[in-house]
């Protein structure tokens, strides 16, 4: 009984010997390697599905870090249009949409904010006193709940 490579998955497994339990050995053995494949591959991660926000440039954002180059300033009302898209979702979202916060402020019941500066913030060298900063409250779970644009007073 010789197998020919391009006939591998053509086998009949009724070809085995008969009168033993070889042929209901083989079939068990097939049948839990094939399971065992796709139960290994459904234990992989899962790819990171990055949300994008529709009309937002989020690199541009990102890389006008604290507001300092006024890029942020343009895209404001590109972003507050997509605000409603963005509640519901987990911090790691959020920081995926608009990268790591400038500040982050703790509030009481372990709720917290990121707050992203739109104009010059403090650290810029053109700061601008209060400057306008887009606030993201999640609560205590990690869901954003807020997301408001107000000047930055140092307090949320």
């Amino acid at each position: 009984m010789e197998l020919e490579t391009q006939d591998i998955f053509a086998y009949n497994f009724n070809q085995m010997p008969s009168g033993t339990n070889t042929r209901r050995l083989f079939r068990t053995a097939f049948i839990l390697l094939i399971s065992s494949f796709f139960l290994l591959q459904s234990c992989g991660t899962k790819k990171k599905k990055i949300r994008r926000l529709q009309n937002f440039d989020s690199i541009a954002w990102i890389e006008d870090r604290k507001g300092c180059r006024g890029d942020r300033l343009a895209m404001k009302d590109d972003l507050l249009k997509q605000k409603f898209r963005m509640r519901g979702l987990r911090s790691g979202q959020i920081v995926d949409i608009l990268g790591k916060p400038d500040a982050e402020e703790l509030q009481s019941r372990n709720q917290k904010y990121y707050i992203y500066f739109v104009e010059p913030g403090p650290d810029c060298s053109e700061a601008v006193d209060g400057a306008l900063a887009l606030y993201v409250r999640f609560t205590a779970v990690g869901i954003a709940n807020e997301i408001t644009l107000r000047r930055f007073d140092g307090n949320p």
